[in-house]
């Protein structure tokens, strides 16, 4: 069946196909049919050395969470579950821009896959929407090793083959898969391709930039930009307009009652 097994060769070769041989050695990639969580595993092959590019990738994982530890719900065998390896050389206030940059990178391989599709947008801080619902989410994790050299793991789910009907009920209101979209199923080997592939156009050269071309394109794809929010802070909740993204995609909301607005760097939760 297309895209049934996950395997490192074919998406090596695509790989290299799209940015060159040279490009693609950058990358090492370790699949395994089950895991507890990917993030888990790049850490702690960032402890063992393992270089920036290392890329694990689970057919199953049974223990893994999004932000603030929820559980990403897959069946084995159908999405794509990964999690990337990074050595940032740029100074630590500059890693909040790779959640974003992940985004545009899922964003730009769907759509360069999948062109029939509509505009795939960007719910702040770390989920990707197709259709109004949610396709994929990203999670960072940071520490800094014995060594005292950082690491950064960079993990994503991405529904593919995944039916809304294997959901649970509660679920399926809120979440969509690649295969429903595109009706038909979808070599999720390619798809890993085209995503390192963006990746590798966007890390390190915007940890670097002034972040304008890209802050333009998560304004574009900004889900919740004109749609009132709450957004919790542990204890605190802050209720308002989302009216833009700042210059590091920051979260801007509007009062609507004083009409002051505050930047907001990180959330704990988004409801609307």
């Amino acid at each position: 069946m297309i895209g049934n097994t996950l395997e490192a060769k074919p998406i090596l070769e695509d790989l290299a196909e799209r940015i060159g041989s040279r490009q693609a050695s950058k990358f090492d990639l370790e699949i395994t049919s089950e895991t507890g969580s990917t993030n888990d595993d790049a850490i702690e092959a960032g402890t063992r050395g393992a270089r920036e590019g290392t890329v694990i990738l689970a057919e199953r994982q049974t223990a893994g969470r999004g932000r603030r530890g929820d559980a990403w719900i897959s069946p084995p065998g159908v999405n794509l579950l990964f999690s990337l390896l990074l050595r940032p050389e740029a100074p630590p206030e500059r890693w909040t821009r790779l959640p974003h940059l992940a985004g545009i990178a899922v964003c730009r391989a769907v759509e360069s896959e999948f062109p029939e599709l509509p505009p795939i947008k960007l719910k702040w801080p770390n989920d990707v929407f197709l259709a109004d619902r949610k396709v994929a989410g990203i999670l960072v994790e940071s520490r800094f090793l014995p060594d005292a050299s950082p690491a950064v793991v960079l993990g994503i789910g991405l529904n593919v083959n995944l039916q809304t009907a294997q959901l649970p009920e509660e679920v399926r209101v809120l979440a969509t898969t690649l295969r429903d979209q595109v009706g038909r199923l979808v070599d999720r080997n390619r798809l890993m391709a085209a995503f390192l592939a963006e990746w590798a156009t966007l890390y390190p050269a915007e940890l670097d930039s002034d972040f304008a071309h890209c802050r333009e394109d998560l304004r574009q794809r900004a889900w919740l930009v004109g749609r009132t929010l709450t957004v919790v802070q542990g204890e605190r909740e802050i209720l308002g307009t989302a009216i833009d993204l700042g210059p590091e995609g920051e979260l801007i909301l509007e009062s609507p009652t004083t009409g002051d607005r505050e930047t907001i760097v990180s959330a704990d939760r988004v409801h609307w």
